[in-house]
């Protein structure tokens, strides 16, 4: 099955930032922790994984099958815990103008 291209949004509040919190701390070492044996789990793999400083957000580009294994994965890693999210299927602008051109124009 072809892997499918997602990018990730994820963000929290500066008050439960790992940086300054310990018990958000401990939440976000163990989420990193279980991350790549669900990942392998599920046939996914990691492309990009960003901080956008100084922001409290970050940036992930992940290859999976499905949406819903993407959704999972960022449940079961403990992400949804203290992070809030969005997940954007993509699509190359290569692919999307092929597309768009192929419409007809209002």
């Amino acid at each position: 099955m072809k892997l499918n291209r997602y990018v990730i949004e994820l963000w929290h509040e500066p008050g439960i930032s790992p940086l300054g919190n310990a018990a958000y701390r401990k939440k976000a070492s163990k989420t990193h922790e279980v991350l790549p044996g669900l990942m392998e789990k599920r046939g996914m793999k990691v492309i990009g994984a960003y901080h956008l400083d100084p922001e409290h957000r970050s940036i992930l580009i992940w290859e999976a099958k499905t949406v819903e294994d993407v959704r999972d994965v960022l449940y079961e890693s403990g992400f949804m815990h203290w992070c809030d999210g969005r997940i954007f299927p993509t699509t190359p602008l290569s692919e999307m103008h092929k597309w768009a051109v192929a419409q007809e124009a209002v």
